[in-house]
């Protein structure tokens, strides 16, 4: 399976858990990620970390996904 890569290796994916929906962009060639929005990030800024950690399971699905390690727990889609 191949991905397409947008805006230089700017991966822009949906990711939605069973509790969450979290909009990520995802830099393929540095292994960053940046959250643009996600339903829980005043949970996660209050109790958690003021950005988010890289064991959440928003940022572990989307890993998966953009970096073909495993089958994602979530439903990841690409946004075009």
């Amino acid at each position: 399976m191949e991905i397409p890569v947008l805006d230089r290796d700017a991966l822009k994916l949906s990711v939605v858990l069973r509790n969450t929906r979290a909009l990520v962009v995802f830099y393929v060639h540095e292994k960053a990620y940046k959250v643009v929005d996600c339903s829980r990030k005043t949970f996660c800024r209050l109790y958690v970390s003021p950005s988010c950690p890289p064991y959440c399971p928003v940022i572990v699905a989307a890993k998966d996904f953009a970096l073909g390690r495993r089958k994602p727990k979530a439903n990841v889609q690409l946004i075009g």
